[in-house]
This record gives C-alpha cells, structure tokens and sequence, in this order.
C-alpha cells in the first residue's frame, strides 16, 4: 500500500508542476506549491493523510476562473 501512495504522491507533483508552468495565477501558484510540499512528506513518511490535504487544497483552488481572456481575432 505504501507503494501505491507514493505513486499517487508522484502523480500529484507532475500535476502541480504543470500547473506552476501554465498561465500565472496567484492563488494556483500557492496551492501547487503547497501541494507539491505535501506530497513530497506523504513521499518521505507514507502517510496518505498529507496527500489527501494536499489533494483537497489542489482540487479547490483549480476551482477558481482564471483571469485571463483569450484573445479573439
């Protein structure tokens, strides 16, 4: 199960780090950071509490509409 957990960690990092190298948002940039702090300890400790904590904060924050506006023309 340890092993299990520790992939899910990985993927959460990847997904992070894509999001810190999309558009610039203040709010998506702390919450990938964070993300990536606990999945790192959830990595180093095996526990899946930290991930689901940083799964949470992840998941709510891409909630949030980007302020940017596609450009038409």
């Amino acid at each position: 199960m340890l092993y299990v957990i520790q992939i899910l960690a990985a993927i959460q990092i990847g997904v992070a780090i894509g999001v810190l190298l999309g558009p610039r948002h203040a709010l998506r940039l702390g919450s990938s950071a964070i993300a990536i702090a606990l999945s790192l300890v959830t990595i180093f400790t095996g526990s899946w509490v930290y991930l689901a904590i940083g799964t949470a904060i992840f998941l709510a924050t891409m909630a949030v509409r980007s302020s940017t506006a596609p450009v038409g023309g």
